[in-house]
């Protein structure tokens, strides 16, 4: 009889189990962030705001309205940079947003310049916001200057206004621009601590801009504005801020005439901000911010 010999079956051999990949700690992940944050201080996380306070934030001057400053880089207006107000229409509100910045300016204080005004500043307006008229300048172009001839004469004042470093805030308007203008203000501001504000129209959404903030002004229901944010250094917004803003006392009548300016005193191209026809509106807009047709215009040193 012969014996059956079984060999056995035996199963394939297995692979060790490769151990799972140890990603890191958050914690650690944050550490390693923060740390590199420090080593460059230039370094700017694209999804997330800049804050005061952290590595590479932007030195920044208070708004005075606690929702816009929580979406702006370094929680306000940014210091030594260029900021663009770009209106839906003029007279949005763009004065009543800045107030408070100006304000505070004023009240460190430091000499601020309006260049280019539309209208006529009202001395007595600005007084009752906090900006006495010793501290406020306004830049106009000469009298009979063309508009090409006076966009040009205003942007050479306020790089000349930003280039002495004697100024806390300056305010140009500048209804058309080269990108290469702009970016000649951007450097001047870098080189000081000033705000600087360009104010110009909606249309130049379509062209690149060396400003460090672009904000789409235009007005909302209830006295209040819609602020889109264009450009900041942070993530993308989609939706519109609707800011509330302090109310603008009612216009009265207008007077039949206008006062008669003494004939002794010329009115100078640089001269601080005078009083205009109306108290309570910071920009007359009764009244041409040109100079008056005849009277010498004295050249901006």
């Amino acid at each position: 009889m012969s014996s059956l010999v079984s060999s056995g079956s035996h199963a394939p051999p297995v692979d060790p189990p490769v151990p799972p990949v140890v990603q890191p700690a958050e914690a650690g992940r944050q550490a390693a962030l923060e740390a590199l944050a420090q080593r460059h201080p230039g370094l700017w996380r694209a999804g997330q705001l800049g804050r005061a306070g952290q590595a590479g934030s932007v030195p920044a001057l208070e708004t005075g309205h606690a929702a816009l400053s929580a979406e702006l880089p370094g929680g306000g207006w940014p210091l030594g940079a260029l900021t663009e107000l770009l209106l839906a229409e003029p007279g949005v509100g763009e004065l009543r947003l800045l107030r408070p910045a100006l304000a505070a300016l004023a009240a460190a204080p430091r000499r601020l310049a309006l260049v280019g005004p539309p209208h006529l500043p009202n001395a007595a307006c600005l007084a009752g916001w906090g900006l006495p008229a010793r501290q406020v300048f306004w830049v106009r172009a000469p009298a009979g200057a063309g508009k090409a001839a006076a966009q040009a004469d205003l942007l050479w004042a306020a790089e000349q206004v930003l280039r002495s470093q004697a100024f806390g805030g300056v305010v140009v308007w500048l209804p058309a621009a080269r990108p290469e203008a702009l970016r000649r203000l951007q450097v001047l501001a870098q080189a000081g601590d000033a705000v600087a504000w360009a104010v110009r129209p909606a249309s130049v959404l379509r062209e690149s801009s060396p400003a460090v903030l672009r904000l789409l002004l235009a007005p909302a229901p209830g006295n209040a504005v819609s602020i889109t944010f264009h450009k900041r250094r942070g993530p993308v917004r989609e939706q519109p801020l609707v800011l509330p803003l302090d109310e603008m006392a009612a216009v009265p009548g207008r007077p039949s005439a206008p006062r008669p300016a003494p004939a002794e005193a010329p009115l100078p191209r640089v001269s601080q901000a005078v009083a205009g026809e109306q108290d309570h509106v910071v920009l007359d807009r009764g009244a041409s911010a040109a100079p008056v047709a005849g009277r010498a215009a004295a050249e901006l040193a």
